[in-house]
């Protein structure tokens, strides 16, 4: 059954060209099943083999990454710590049979994967995996683009109102949680989804406390976090402190610039 296509205005990118997903397996039938349950959302590419694989990413822009585990030469895990090598950005998730579950932790741990779903899988769980990554991707984009585009906005005032005002909109309208933070690592905003994932009313509850009362992101983690950034990998496990007092654990990302003085500063946090 193929996936319905009626989130794909909020699955592809502005101009309405599809994402391009690709899925991986040595077995033809489940590649061309994958194929099916995708083809009317995303442009699906498809691979029989690791290697086969890398030659498409490589030279395609992909936004998710589906691959079976226990393939021959390469497995599923070994794949996407490769490709989180060469596309960071890319998102990836792992087909597992339960003898291999161990296999799909470590592979969260490292960072290779974003999740990864059990064999035979759901097909709606499927659907709405892919369906989330592909917004944390685009997030992904759009930060990293602001990112770019951080020191020409610093350098003319006019502008930075337009782009303040646009990343203003795309906060409140976007899927992950966005925190921000000033020089002294005081919240200054966070956007409706934070608020929700975090369980506060509104920004006033949050707004000049310090990140690290809520964000519970000690030095080693920090450091790490930090490491992981300039790296390209973004995504890994924090826990945050709840309004309701609960402690959670939350995907999370460090947004770091250099200053004039090339020292790293923390600018906010990706999290969902």
């Amino acid at each position: 059954m193929a996936a319905s296509g009626n989130n794909k205005e909020d699955n592809t990118m502005a101009d309405n060209v599809k994402q391009t997903i690709l899925v991986v397996d040595d077995e033809q039938d489940i590649v061309d099943s994958l194929f099916d349950t995708f083809m009317d959302t995303y442009d699906v590419k498809t691979a029989i083999s690791g290697a086969n694989a890398l030659n498409i990413i490589k030279e395609t822009e992909i936004a998710v990454i589906i691959s079976d585990q226990r393939m021959p030469e390469m497995t599923g895990a070994q794949l996407l710590q490769e490709v989180n090598t060469i596309k960071p950005r890319c998102k990836k998730i792992l087909l597992t049979g339960y003898s291999d579950i161990e296999a799909a932790v470590e592979a969260i741990n490292k960072g290779a994967i974003n999740k990864y779903i059990h064999k035979p899988w759901d097909e709606q769980e499927l659907v709405e995996a892919v369906e989330h990554l592909i917004k944390m991707y685009n997030a992904d984009e759009f930060s990293n683009k602001m990112l770019e585009d951080g020191k020409k906005i610093k350098a003319n005032a006019d502008k930075w109102k337009g782009h303040s005002e646009l990343l203003s909109q795309f906060m409140d309208g976007c899927q992950m949680g966005i925190c921000v933070v000033d020089e002294s690592e005081n919240i200054v905003s966070i956007n409706r989804t934070g608020l929700k994932l975090l369980k506060y009313d509104s920004v006033d509850a949050v707004k000049d406390k310090k990140m690290d009362t809520i964000f519970l992101i000690d030095a080693a983690q920090r450091q790490m976090f930090q490491e992981l950034y300039e790296k390209g990998t973004f995504y890994q496990l924090s826990k945050v402190n709840q309004a309701d007092g609960q402690v959670a654990g939350l995907q999370a990302s460090l947004v770091f610039l250099a200053s004039d003085k090339g020292v790293k500063q923390l600018k906010g946090i990706l999290f969902n």
